[in-house]
């Protein structure tokens, strides 16, 4: 059940329950009915925050309450799977034993600017060389969807966030929300991992933070000048206050972000560094997730 207790741990809770559902089936029928119905709490919790339904929290608070449930039954589930070990034929409790000892590959979340698609690209089709499964934006994401979900459920479902790092990428409070998101997941879950890699080496430098932050405040002052014209037509300023909003999360968690990349390794994807960059990754994914 360890591999369980990780998914669980990593907030995989679907993955959790269909194998548990497995565990359980056609030995004990009170707990694959109690399973089921997690399953089907979780399908609903995610539709109705696909639809705007429910807010973010409450989906946490909906997750966190079958997380919860879960773990409670695991006893339970250890119990009826020893039972019906001991009356099962050796040769079906081997195969289960070999089911168990497969795993799932690692699937990896790309964040970047798009102004840097064309390395993104590069490190994915590296990765997926390498047997490692990668989401990314522009394939993941569908018409519609809302991003900030997109970019916490992306987090939340995957093993590793990587970040490509350059000069536009540390200015986008898109970004800077992914990066701000895996943080407090890494906190949360071991499982949870943060490579960051570059292709602009300027944050290394103590100047970089404070022309940042002037460029971020010359941003949040553009939307300051047009609050009034929207006043003055009567306009909701809505899309404005959600912009200066992220801006203002930028800005105060730009130092934060700048001290993890340089108090930690963080690789250099330029051209002439790629390959060896990219082959440095991919161990340190796989002995993180052996």
């Amino acid at each position: 059940m360890e591999s369980i207790r990780q998914l669980i741990a990593a907030d995989r809770l679907e993955k959790a329950v269909d194998e548990l559902i497995g565990h359980v089936a056609g030995k004990d029928n009170d707990l694959s009915d109690q399973l089921t119905a997690h399953q089907a709490q979780l399908s609903k919790t995610k539709k109705d925050s696909r639809r705007g339904l429910i807010t973010t929290e409450q989906e946490n608070q909906a997750r966190t309450r079958v997380r919860y449930a879960i773990l409670e039954l695991l006893p339970e589930i250890e119990a009826a799977q020893s039972a019906a070990s001991r009356t099962a034929p050796a040769s079906s409790a081997s195969k289960e034993a070999g089911s168990s000892a497969s795993s799932d590959p690692v699937t990896v979340f790309i964040s970047y600017n798009h102004s840097d698609r064309e390395v993104a690209d590069r490190l994915k089709a590296a990765l997926e060389r390498e047997g490692i499964r990668v989401r990314i934006d522009r394939e993941a994401m569908k018409a519609g969807q809302d991003i900030k979900r997109f970019i916490e459920n992306s987090i939340r479902e995957t093993d590793v966030t990587i970040s490509i790092v350059s000069n536009r990428s540390l200015l986008s409070a898109w970004v800077a929300l992914e990066t701000i998101n895996t943080f407090h997941h890494e906190t949360l879950a071991d499982e949870k991992k943060f490579i960051a890699c570059y292709i602009d080496d300027d944050f290394f430098k103590p100047e970089f933070l404070l022309a940042a932050a002037d460029q971020i405040d010359a941003r949040i002052a553009e939307i300051d000048e047009k609050i009034p014209l929207y006043i003055e037509k009567k306009l909701d300023t809505i899309d404005l206050n959600s912009e200066k909003s992220r801006l203002f999360k930028l800005r105060n968690n730009l130092g934060e972000f700048l001290v993890r990349l340089r108090e930690s390794l963080t690789l250099d994807i330029r051209a002439e560094s790629f390959d060896r960059s990219a082959a440095k990754i991919v161990s340190t994914i796989r002995e993180e997730h052996r």
